[in-house]
């Protein structure tokens, strides 16, 4: 069922974007910053990065795909890693200059650790939501910054990031 989920929001996602209207404004970016992930078999701190694509498909309303990676963490013997996909949907608050946004949406986490005897590997699915505001330099380019939390069936993450976006 979790694949089954997964493969539909990947699918929904690409037909969003490839069937945009001409008016709609689509996106990428990247963002980076301090990341957790908690669960019963894992506990990362650590820099994390994210990838992001979006869709705005009206001034309030825009449709985001993205994936964070925490960076590799050893120790005491034990490698840790961590990774969150997510589909949102992010409604915005338009300005000029000054953009506040609220995310709301889906998120696949993956979190390992490997080594010292005990090892964890665990995929869970479940609500990513946060907020945030984009900062525009010009017309193509903004800032981002953004605070995302993720309750995973129990795993939880955060992140606290600071980024850029490309429109096209």
């Amino acid at each position: 069922m979790q694949k089954f989920l997964t493969a539909t929001a990947f699918i929904a996602a690409f037909v969003a974007f490839s069937s945009a209207p001409v008016l709609a404004q689509n996106y990428i970016g990247l963002s980076a910053g301090f990341t957790s992930y908690e669960d019963t078999g894992a506990d990362i701190e650590s820099q994390g990065l994210t990838f992001f694509a979006g869709g705005q498909f009206d001034p309030l309303l825009a449709v985001e795909f993205s994936y964070t990676s925490l960076a590799d963490v050893e120790t005491n013997g034990r490698d840790s890693q961590a990774s969150v996909v997510a589909l949102s949907g992010v409604l915005r608050s338009p300005g000029e200059g000054f953009e506040p946004f609220l995310r709301l949406g889906i998120a696949r986490g993956d979190g390992k650790v490997m080594g010292g005897g005990d090892s964890y590997d665990e995929e869970k699915t479940g609500a990513i939501y946060g907020f945030g505001a984009d900062f525009t330099l010009n017309y193509n380019a903004s800032l981002r910054f953004e605070y995302v939390e993720t309750d995973l069936d129990g795993a939880e993450t955060d992140r606290l990031s600071f980024g850029t976006i490309y429109r096209f």
